[in-house]
């Protein structure tokens, strides 16, 4: 249990801190509120501000808009419908009626999920006082959520975007050492790349990436997204060395191609470590150019016939790639930051 704890990421425990104290507030503010109010329902009031706070205020944003029509729809929905129902049906049909024109509705715009909330409402008081119903409902939903970006807004506030940047810095992090180790494996016999670990811990960190940028308000979302895009192509590139590791044995037999390989390694992590402390690539690129030619003239000295060469020109081919896409990357980086 407590080694599980540990290797919780330092994000997670202070994504978890924050949404446990704005969800504490927003229950606080929300209860007094619909207390101080008196017609809205308190279980309603509560749930909408706590489910709407999201990791970033534009996340919340944007689940109190999804509110803001699911309350619409939902009371246009119900009250047509049982507007048009005969009287005497009972409540059970009205449900049924309601909530089958609400789920139809929901098929073609999933965020209106919530609309069932003043459609149920709405069936269960019946008929006699359907404006009213649908006035309270809408009401609460709508003060919820209200509540819930205020919340978001006041307390521990964090934006999308800086969201955006945290998670891109740990994508960085994680593609350095998955870069690393996928080098590593075509250079050191014996060593086993952590395949599977590390790209898990690349994918969530990308995933979590991504999810802030959807986030994202009033910033040039696309500038972030061709960022994010340069950075999945230069993972792309890591798996060619990947394959390139899976059938070299052993691993490069030429001597000035393993130390020059080694070099590549690490100015290309030194490249990806540094922009994830916001520093920039410097003249590594540049050192890189430099230590491909030394593997080109390598390469050019061996037998084209000889069994190593066919892999040696994969590990080669790989690192061109890396090369590439590391340049496609910080420029992608510079757009954003400039």
């Amino acid at each position: 249990m407590f080694q599980a704890l540990r290797s919780i990421h330092p994000d997670d425990w202070r994504d978890a801190g924050r949404l446990g104290l704005q969800s504490g507030v927003a229950a606080c503010l929300a209860y007094v509120a619909a207390e101080r109010i008196g017609d809205l329902e308190h279980f309603l009031v509560i749930m909408m501000a706590v489910t709407s706070l999201q990791r970033s205020i534009g996340g919340t944003m944007g689940q109190a808009l999804i509110r803001l029509q699911s309350a619409i729809a939902g009371s246009l929905i119900g009250f047509l419908c049982l507007a048009l129902l005969p009287s005497g049906w009972g409540t059970a049909v009205a449900l049924s009626v309601a909530l089958f024109a609400v789920g139809a509705a929901t098929t073609f715009r999933s965020s209106w999920q919530l609309a069932v909330v003043p459609a149920v409402g709405m069936s269960l008081e019946g008929k006699e006082d359907l404006v009213n119903t649908a006035l309270v409902t809408s009401s609460g939903i709508l003060l919820g959520a209200a509540i819930g970006t205020l919340v978001s807004l006041l307390v521990w506030p964090e934006r999308a975007e800086w969201r955006f940047e945290r998670h891109y810095s740990r994508a960085l992090r994680a593609t350095a050492t998955r870069l690393s180790d996928a080098i590593k494996a075509t250079v050191e016999s014996g060593h086993t790349p952590r395949i599977q670990e590390h790209v898990s811990a690349w994918n969530e960190s990308v995933w979590l990436t991504q999810e802030a940028l959807s986030d994202a308000k009033f910033v040039n979302r696309e500038k972030m997204q061709r960022q994010l895009d340069a950075l999945r192509e230069l993972h792309d590139s890591v798996i060619i060395l990947d394959r390139a590791a899976e059938v070299q044995d052993p691993p490069l037999s030429v001597e000035i191609m393993r130390g020059q390989v080694d070099v590549l390694r690490q100015d290309a992590c030194h490249v990806l470590n540094g922009m994830a402390e916001g520093r920039r690539a410097g003249r590594r690129i540049d050192a890189i150019d430099a230590t491909l030619e030394k593997l080109r003239s390598a390469l050019e000295a061996e037998d084209p016939a000889s069994p190593e060469h066919e892999v040696h020109s994969a590990v080669a081919f790989g690192l061109r790639e890396v090369r590439r896409n590391l340049a496609a990357l910080i420029e992608a980086r510079k757009d954003v930051t400039a």
